[in-house]
Order: C-alpha cells, then structure tokens, then sequence
C-alpha cells in the first residue's frame, strides 16, 4: 500500500459526505423528510377513542351499553338519529358484535364532551382520596370514584375550577385502592 492510497482512503469518507452536502445531495432529502408531514404515532385507540369516532360520524351520539335484556341501548341527543347513529356503530365497532335490538334514549351530552371533560378531571387524580376518573357511556356521565363520603365536598368545589358542569358527573364512593404488592 502507497502513501497515496492511504491517504485517499481516508479522504474518501470526507469527499462522500461533502457531496451529500451538495444541493441535491442528502442533507436535501434530510430537510425534505424534516418537512414532510409528521406521521400518527403508533398509540392504540382507547375505547373513548372509538366512542369519540361514532360521535365524529353522528354528532350528539352520547353513549351505549347493553341493557338486561341483552338491547343495545344509545344514548342521543337527536333520539331521531337512532339508525344513522347505528351505522356509525357498524363502521366503527364492526356489525357482528352488535346485538340485532336496539333503542335510543335521550341523553344530555356528546361523548365528544364527555371525553373533554374526562380529560379535564384526570387533574382530580391528584387528590390523594380520589380513585378513578372515567367516562361512563352506560350512564351519559363522567364518572368520578372516591374513596369514601368525606371526599365529596373536595371533588365537588375542584369541578368548578375545571370547568365542568356538576350535573355531568356522578361521585361515586370506590373505597380505598389498596397497593398490592408484586409477586
């Protein structure tokens, strides 16, 4: 090996990446994939999410469970709604996995407001008595979990600050979440 050939061995890296530098070189085609429109991070939907996407098809859906009778119950605020709002079930949960009767029942709110204001109080879940905080579709509500009576007051002048409306919040007492220690 020559003097001549180790030195353009070593100099062949740096001469490759100045011509990436280049324009049309690389850092172009670096810029451009900076430029480009961000891909959806691969986060799983949640149920709320899917909630939410029926609600995006049928404005003022509002919720849904399955009643005693083994009846699809939804809850609207249009009950007039019922089959556009089932459509949007279907194309959203997939038709075989819903029961064949179904009613509609008024309800008071959105699933898109009830999951607003879900999000709001997750900041309850800083109170040390607080247990749980859900959307709860079988109820048209947000549902708030305490751990026992005495937490009420607390919870309830926090709904306020957070801008939520009393009314679409059911306090429930959960009773304390006990740590269970790893096996």
């Amino acid at each position: 090996m020559t003097v001549g050939s180790s030195r353009r061995r070593r100099l062949a890296p740096v001469l490759l990446l100045a011509g990436a530098l280049t324009p049309g070189g690389l850092a172009v085609e670096i810029v451009a994939s900076a430029q480009a429109p961000r891909q959806k991070s691969a986060r799983m939907d949640t149920y709320d999410d899917l909630l939410v996407r029926v609600d995006e098809k049928t404005p003022g859906f509002g919720g849904m469970f399955i009643d005693a009778d083994g009846r699809l119950v939804i809850y609207l605020l249009d009950t007039s709604q019922l089959a556009a709002t089932r459509t949007a079930i279907e194309a959203v949960f997939g038709s075989s996995a819903l029961p064949s009767d179904v009613r509609a029942v008024q309800g008071q709110y959105s699933v898109s407001q009830l999951k607003m204001w879900t999000d709001r109080l997750g900041a309850l879940l800083e109170m040390p008595t607080v247990t749980m905080v859900d959307l709860d579709e079988a109820s048209n509500r947000v549902a708030v979990g305490v751990a026992d009576n005495s937490s009420t007051d607390a919870v309830e002048q926090r709904l306020s600050s957070l801008r939520v409306p009393r009314p679409a919040v059911a306090i429930k007492v959960t009773g304390e979440i006990k740590r269970v220690a790893p096996r």
